[in-house]
């Protein structure tokens, strides 16, 4: 099964939470980038452009948060 990356409107959506709640969980580190979130701006692009693995992103919030 091929890993499903989707862009962040989508994955707010899909998560039913907003663009500033995921990107505080990536902030504080649950998120990492690689697994859960990625960059696919190209390198002179003046803003990122983020993709999420909607499948890790769920594992992740589903997760106790006394085990994060």
């Amino acid at each position: 099964m091929a890993t499903k990356w989707v862009k962040t409107g989508e994955a707010c959506r899909a998560l039913g939470i907003g663009v500033k709640h995921l990107w505080k969980l990536r902030d504080e580190g649950l998120l990492k980038q690689g697994v859960h979130w990625r960059n696919i701006a190209r390198p002179q692009a003046a803003r990122p452009t983020y993709q999420w693995n909607l499948a890790k992103v769920e594992q992740a919030l589903e997760t106790p948060q006394e085990l994060r």
